[in-house]
């Protein structure tokens, strides 16, 4: 898979976690995108198709992933079942927070595992830098709040006033993680908590493989 290289290198790329798409091809991206931008972070985010920045769609980044997201664009909403009733399931924006999260620790364990060799010598090999937050669809327009449409805001205007009902308010969460090389202090900031890179002490043997693994590469090249 490989990403255009499309606007400056320091631009972050953006990457949607849906249902169907498979895990195997974001995380070989991802490797792929860290081995190539240095200073290019990835966000990868659960927000709806229409609304999310789908940056660089046209790159083919995602593989048979983006076919796959494609096909679940028009799905975040539950739509009418065979019996002609609404069927309310979870918006898909929270439901693959936990796919999310999955493909976030699988890329970070495996860019400990083969990026940084250049560390080698002092014996450790540090991971990416993690920024995470969580959002609300509903409060940043991304989808109508509870009600249809203009009729079910006055509905529940009319049974606020009255003092009847208490309004629930609809909240449809999002998650973006963005996941860096280096840290981002601009990204440190209200509503997003940051998880420092995670640091690796290789053993004297596995120092000597990877400094002999180097060399070799070093000879090819």
């Amino acid at each position: 898979m490989s990403g255009a290289e499309a606007g400056p290198s320091s631009a972050a790329h953006e990457m949607r976690i849906t249902t169907h798409g498979k895990i195997t091809n974001w995380v070989r991206f991802a490797l792929e995108h860290f081995q190539k931008y240095e200073d290019r972070p990835l966000v990868l985010h659960t927000l709806p198709a229409s609304k999310g920045k789908m940056a660089e769609k046209a790159d083919g980044s995602e593989g048979a992933a983006g076919a796959a997201e494609n096909e679940t664009a028009g799905a975040t909403a539950a739509g009418p079942t065979a019996k002609g009733k609404k069927k309310e399931g979870l918006h898909s924006s929270m439901g693959t927070i936990p796919r999310l999260v999955s493909v976030v620790e699988i890329i970070k364990r495996e860019y400990v595992k083969g990026v940084d060799g250049r560390l080698a010598e002092e014996g450790r090999v540090s991971g990416l830098h993690q920024y995470n937050e969580i959002g609300d669809l509903v409060g940043e327009g991304y989808v109508e709040g509870s009600g249809d449409g203009e009729q079910g805001r006055i509905e529940s205007l009319a049974e606020a006033l009255q003092g009847k009902n208490h309004v629930q308010q609809k909240k449809i969460a999002y998650m973006r993680v963005t996941l860096s090389r280096r840290a981002l202090p601009e990204l440190s900031k209200t509503g997003v908590t940051y998880q420092r890179p995670s640091v690796r002490r290789l053993s004297k043997s596995a120092r000597s493989r990877l400094k002999k693994k180097l060399r070799k590469e070093a000879v090819v090249n």
